[in-house]
């Protein structure tokens, strides 16, 4: 019995210090939440993947209906509601950021890193229950909008302006949806909080629209695999491509070659890419070739190349184009979609020389 005493004494402690302590416990899940799904989630179009995103969705939105039940009633939420919001906000957040951030451009992981800082402030700062009505329902559509966006995509099989416009729309159906729901279990508390609600959501639809057409948010689902500048492509019998390439530093461990191409004579440069796509999806890419102009001071497009791209191949549809008259100074390779939003790029330089440097060989 003293035992069960123990226990019972030591896990009402614990729950006390988390009622105590329910700001920063709040703080601890989001970050919680945003390490774990950073780990596990890696695919965009994978049953894995969006099942856990969907269910985070539903388990935050679940936690906004709860809690304004209870504000209804006029009671307290439990602490392990408190903490279930932001927890599955981290883990949206997270695992958001991992699929946008495949695509290789810091800032498609700059806009969600930027976002888990809102969340941890607004968590702090934002303690009203009609403020943290709006915050809340912000941030799940924020976080809605992102899902909406990358998936799709993959359920249409097609990528561009027309289908990120239509997943716009989608998001606004989904939250108006949401609204309602929310207004019929609180009318009053719902109407307080309408207009700053729905200006948070125009807001947030607008920025999401005007950052797509600037080219600022990553061309989800695409995603870079790899890229490199190579000396030497050839097919091999296999279907496999066989290169020679300059070994990078051993320092530059997130590059695949050299960041210096060292060219004999008249000898081409050829920059091989690998983009990954969900099954079914085919669509257009472009290799930019560009060289810093050292009269203008500012990059300058020399070759524009394009070629489709098959979803469907996990480490990426494999492509290259090729450089003949590349001079000594500073290039750089860009992959990028029909409109010009950056998928990824490689940026190296190109030195004259009469010896050859030292080749290796490998084969994708």
């Amino acid at each position: 019995m003293a035992k069960k005493e123990f226990l019972i004494s030591r896990w009402g402690s614990f729950w006390e210090y988390l009622k105590k302590h329910e700001r920063h416990a709040g703080v601890v899940a989001i970050l919680t939440g945003f390490v774990w799904d950073s780990l596990t989630l890696v695919r965009p179009d994978r049953f894995f993947e969006n099942v856990t995103v969907l269910s985070y969705l539903l388990i935050s939105a679940g936690g906004i209906i709860l809690l304004t039940t209870f504000e209804k009633k006029g009671k307290i939420a439990p602490t392990i509601l408190l903490m279930a919001v932001p927890f599955a906000f981290g883990n949206l957040a997270g695992g958001l950021t991992v699929l946008y951030g495949h695509s290789g451009t810091l800032e498609g992981s700059f806009l969600f890193f930027l976002l888990l800082g809102v969340f941890i402030v607004g968590n702090e700062l934002l303690r009203d229950r009609y403020t943290r009505l709006n915050f809340h329902i912000s941030v799940w559509y924020f976080l809605l909008l992102s899902y909406i966006v990358l998936v799709i995509p993959i359920i249409t099989g097609s990528f561009g302006d027309n289908i990120f416009i239509l997943s716009s729309l989608i998001s606004l159906a989904i939250v108006s949806g949401f609204l309602i729901i929310l207004f019929f279990l609180s009318p009053r508390k719902v109407i307080d909080a309408i207009r700053k609600t729905v200006f948070s959501i125009v807001a947030i639809f607008a920025s999401f629209n005007v950052l797509y057409f600037l080219n600022i948010i990553p061309p989800v689902p695409l995603s870079l695999r790899e890229i490199g500048i190579y000396h030497t492509i050839e097919r091999a019998d296999n279907g496999n491509y066989k290169v020679l390439y300059e070994k990078p530093d051993w320092y530059l461990f997130l590059r695949d070659t050299s960041a210096i191409f060292t060219r004999v004579s008249d000898e081409k440069a050829y920059c091989f890419s690998s983009v990954f796509a969900p099954v079914g999806l085919t669509t257009a890419i472009y290799h930019r070739w560009e060289y810093y102009g050292a009269d203008k001071k500012k990059w300058q497009t020399a070759t524009l190349v394009s070629f489709p791209i098959i979803g469907g191949r996990e480490s990426g549809y494999r492509g290259y184009s090729e450089k003949l008259d590349i001079s000594a100074g500073r290039w750089r390779c860009s992959v990028e979609t029909e409109r010009g939003a950056l998928i990824g790029r490689t940026t190296f330089g190109v030195v004259e020389s009469k010896t050859t440097p030292t080749l290796y060989e490998k084969e994708f």
